[in-house]
């Protein structure tokens, strides 16, 4: 006599393998260009770099920001077409595609507007940003399992 295991048990097979990839590969390329941004984000604010060097390394890390909320809406609108069931994993989709867009704004009040004082909810937002494009990079990973 078997017994059904609990994994088995608990796995979504509502959702096709096609979907599930491809909500997995837009989160990883998301999580890709996040990282991508703290490697450019230390770099223009040290000391020691000429003006110009800072200005491009400000732009380099702002045109990766476009990426990031392309493929976080991008994962956010593949998952709520085609993955219903996996809730939690298209809700944090969609908050990180709000919070990118929100980051991205909150560095042009720093480089346009010349508002230095929103620089600290800038750097605290990107850690949110990190941390939910891990998680969400494990739970689609889990997803695309069929877990």
């Amino acid at each position: 006599m078997t017994v059904p295991s609990t994994r088995a048990a608990v796995r979504d097979v509502s959702a096709a393998a096609g979907p599930r990839r491809l909500f997995a590969a837009l989160v990883g390329l998301t999580v890709l260009f996040v990282f991508l941004q703290s490697l450019t984000a230390g770099e223009f604010i040290s000391d020691g770099l000429s003006q110009g060097a800072k200005e491009v390394w400000t732009d380099a890390h702002g045109l990766i920001a476009y990426p990031v909320m392309v493929f976080a809406l991008a994962a956010a609108v593949v998952g709520a077409l085609r993955l219903r069931a996996a809730r939690g994993a298209v809700v944090g989709a969609a908050v990180l595609f709000v919070l990118a867009v929100v980051q991205w704004l909150l560095g042009h009040c720093i480089t346009t507007l010349g508002w230095d004082w929103v620089t600290p909810w800038h750097v605290v937002l990107a850690f949110v940003v990190y941390g939910l494009s891990i998680w969400l990079s494990v739970r689609s990973a889990a997803l695309r399992r069929g877990r």
